[in-house]
C-alpha cells in the first residue's frame, strides 16, 4: 500500500496525518498567541530538558524543573518550530490551545479551509 503526502512549506507531510490533525484541532479552542516559554524537566546527568512540565509528578532525584526551560514547540501538523525569536527556521506566534501549538500557515490554510479535501486536492502530492 502506497503512503499519499502533500507538500507544504516545512516538507511532504503524510496526508492522512493532516486530516487527522484539522479534525481533532477544529474541536478544540485555539487563540492566535505569540509563543512563550513554559517550564520544563531537565534531567539530572545532562544539559537537556526534555520534557515540557504540565504539573505532572517527576522523580527529583532525576529531573531538575527549569523554569521557562522549555524552548519550543513544533506545529501539531507540518512540525515546524516555534520560539521565541523568529528567523527562517522559528516562527514566534501560532495558535494555541493552553497545551499544544499549531503555525499560522497550517491554521490559516488548513483548519480554517471551507473544504479540507478541496485544499488538499489543491496541493502536490508524492507517493511512495
Amino acid at each position: 500500500m502506497r503512503t499519499i503526502f502533500v507538500k507544504l512549506k516545512t516538507g511532504n507531510i503524510e496526508i492522512n496525518h493532516i486530516r487527522e490533525m484539522v479534525n481533532e484541532i477544529e474541536r478544540e479552542n485555539y487563540t492566535l498567541k505569540k509563543w512563550f516559554p513554559r517550564p520544563g524537566l531537565k534531567e539530572k546527568n545532562t544539559e537537556l530538558v526534555s520534557r515540557l512540565y504540565i504539573g505532572q509528578s517527576y522523580d527529583k532525584n532525576q529531573f531538575d524543573l527549569v523554569e521557562d526551560g522549555w524552548t519550543h514547540d513544533h506545529c501539531e501538523i507540518c512540525f515546524e518550530a516555534i520560539g521565541e525569536d523568529e528567523s527562517e527556521y522559528l516562527e514566534n506566534e501560532g495558535y494555541f490551545d493552553g497545551y499544544d501549538w499549531i503555525c499560522k500557515s497550517c491554521f490559516e490554510e488548513l483548519v480554517l479551509a471551507d473544504n479540507i479535501e478541496m485544499k488538499l486536492n489543491g496541493l502536490e502530492k508524492i507517493e511512495e
